[in-house]
């Protein structure tokens, strides 16, 4: 039985053109540490650390640390340097970015539906940003952060998607079976998370996933489903 539904945010509850959203991103933060790097080895090295961290998880580290341990070591500069120059872009630059990115109403309606059909909810988008940033993110959607049990974040998690890692701990943070959580999502990569016996809810359509997923379809679909309990 489904007790837990799990968004993703982009191309769930909102939309943006991703490559456009990262220069643009780049192009605030790494001003901020121009006094110590380049802005062009700045941005070169975040992205390193970041991929880094995607691919090689410490267990015994959250995101955060293993980020700015391997950028740190990178970059010459303390992590006592480098935190709060990141901690004041997240609170006074960052919202800016709100122009760039759509919500989606249909996602609004499907997590709103969710949480009146006593489904618990979370947020699994990738954890490369701090809680401060993915709560602001979840105001763009039109929903707020208190409307989910489990936000996933750099601050919060051990693993990045895919590792089966993040699809155990999102389980274990929501207090259920990860038999018993149902991931929405539009990225074939995420299909991981079967291996644990999570469902999966693939948005769009196509041949080449319908044999591997759970359920595919569009937002209206999984509204329905929720509705008559056929989960």
């Amino acid at each position: 039985m489904i007790q837990a539904i799990i968004f993703d945010i982009e191309g769930i509850l909102s939309s943006l053109d991703t490559v456009k959203f990262v220069q643009n991103y780049l192009g605030i933060l790494a001003p901020r540490f121009a006094h110590i790097l380049s802005p062009d080895k700045f941005s070169k090295q975040f992205l390193k650390s970041m991929e880094n961290v995607q691919k090689e998880p410490k267990p015994e580290q959250i995101v955060m640390q293993a980020f700015f341990e391997d950028f740190s070591k990178a970059t010459g500069q303390s992590v006592q340097t480098l935190k709060p120059i990141f901690e004041e872009f997240y609170t006074s630059d960052f919202p800016a970015l709100h122009c760039l990115v759509k919500p989606n109403p249909q996602g609004v309606k499907v997590v709103e539906n969710a949480i009146q059909q006593g489904f618990l909810t979370a947020i699994v988008s990738d954890p490369l940003m701090p809680l401060i940033a993915i709560q602001e993110q979840i105001r763009w959607t039109g929903l707020t952060p208190e409307q989910f049990k489990v936000i996933a974040t750099l601050d919060n998690f051990h693993y990045c998607k895919p590792h089966l890692g993040f699809f155990k701990e999102t389980a274990e943070k929501l207090g259920v079976r990860s038999q018993s959580c149902l991931l929405v999502s539009t990225h074939i990569s995420d299909l991981v998370c079967q291996e644990l016996g999570m469902k999966v809810f693939l948005l769009g359509s196509s041949i080449e996933t319908e044999d591997r997923t759970d359920y595919v379809g569009q937002l209206d679909d999984l509204s329905r489903l929720i509705s008559q309990g056929s989960l």
